[in-house]
């Protein structure tokens, strides 16, 4: 029989502390933490219920400002393991998370606890770190998580593309785009390298240099398409990281190559901090975006990134993000089509405190 699964009351005390106490040795949730967890407006209780008896439960915390949720804790009575309780909190879980506008949802476990690592695992987990002396009696911690996706289905011509490198994110958007605009073309690690070689900033100085704006649309111009630019910002792009004064004149002599050319192609600039409206609005025209993001929440990186906007369902902005972190356990599946909540869209689109930047992309016209 399926568990009733509905938010923890104050009544449910009882039921929580025993289960907790079945279940688990050491690091316990109290009597008190449990009565402030379940009044805590960043924290969700649930229970699952059969017959009118609590058998389990689980607590997801929400972190004011991040799109990133926590499985805090998950407990199954003996009586009901193994029938599938689990899986229904889990699943409960995943989608509060995801209606709390988070899209990750990250938990801990033992590094001794097989079985559960098990069910992580097949419910689309990937391990992402350990943790030495997390438990109180001095066990490890897996750190897992899972991108979230609510029970939104979005179908799209838009093909998905890896990129084969660490730098060639914008290539990878471009090449995505060249091939739903231009049916029949077949994307290649080659022509990946090469857009990357065409729209890049620097190379060859102390390793491979990233794309901006003026760079992606020129490459997208030359390889028809037609391109917009959306910037937030005047003059030379990604230099407050850059310690080399040689690197940095390599990157502006090359930036400002890419906007004269780009003026030389009528390609349309407009230096403002674009709005979701902009977003929405290009797709709703049957274009495609691609979106400078901070590298942090995708893949916990603090780098400039690029993604591509390929869809609006009224409440989300649908990624490709040509990014795949194989080493996680990460696949193509993991990486398409990601819903993303509005708000959680336009915080992550954005590099350091100011910088916006989108390129919007369409279908030539040749005449």
């Amino acid at each position: 029989m399926p568990a009733a699964i509905r938010p923890a009351r104050a009544t449910d005390i009882e039921a929580l502390v025993r289960i907790e106490n079945a279940v688990f040795d050491t690091d316990r949730i109290s009597r008190r933490s449990f009565r402030q967890l379940i009044d805590r407006d960043t924290a969700e209780t649930l229970v699952a219920e059969i017959d009118g008896a609590v058998v389990g439960y689980c607590i997801v915390l929400f972190r004011r400002g991040s799109a990133v949720a926590r499985l805090y804790s998950i407990a199954i009575a003996a009586s009901h393991a193994g029938a599938g309780v689990g899986k229904q909190l889990l699943e409960k879980a995943e989608n509060m998370a995801f209606e709390h506008d988070r899209i990750i949802l990250r938990l801990e476990v033992r590094e001794d606890n097989a079985r559960a690592i098990r069910v992580y695992e097949k419910n689309g987990y990937r391990k992402i770190g350990r943790e030495e002396n997390y438990y109180e009696d001095g066990q490890p911690a897996l750190r897992y998580e899972r991108m979230l996706r609510g029970n939104i289905a979005f179908l799209t011509k838009v093909p998905f593309y890896e990129q084969t490198a660490d730098f060639t994110c914008g290539p990878a958007c471009l090449l995505m785009a060249k091939g739903f605009f231009e049916p029949g073309f077949v994307p290649t690690p080659v022509m990946e390298v090469r857009l990357w070689r065409e729209a890049t900033t620097v190379f060859m100085m102390s390793g491979p240099g990233g794309c901006e704006p003026f760079g992606l649309a020129v490459a997208a111009h030359e390889n028809g398409l037609s391109a917009e630019i959306l910037v937030s910002f005047h003059g030379a792009l990604f230099l407050q990281s850059v310690r080399s004064e040689e690197k940095k004149r390599v990157m502006e002599l090359a930036q400002v190559d890419f906007r004269t050319r780009a003026e030389q192609y009528a390609i349309p600039v407009d230096y403002r901090s674009f709005g979701l409206d902009d977003i929405s609005q290009a797709i709703a025209s049957g274009k495609l975006v691609i979106v400078l993001v901070s590298g942090f929440l995708m893949f916990g990186k603090k780098v400039p990134h690029w993604v591509l906007a390929i869809g609006d369902d009224g409440e989300h902005i649908i990624l490709h993000d040509p990014w795949v972190e194989g080493e996680r356990g990460e696949t193509k599946a993991d990486a398409a089509n990601i819903p993303v909540p509005y708000n959680v869209f336009m915080g992550m689109a954005q590099f350091g405190r100011k910088l916006r930047a989108a390129v919007i992309l369409g279908k030539r016209d040749r005449r």
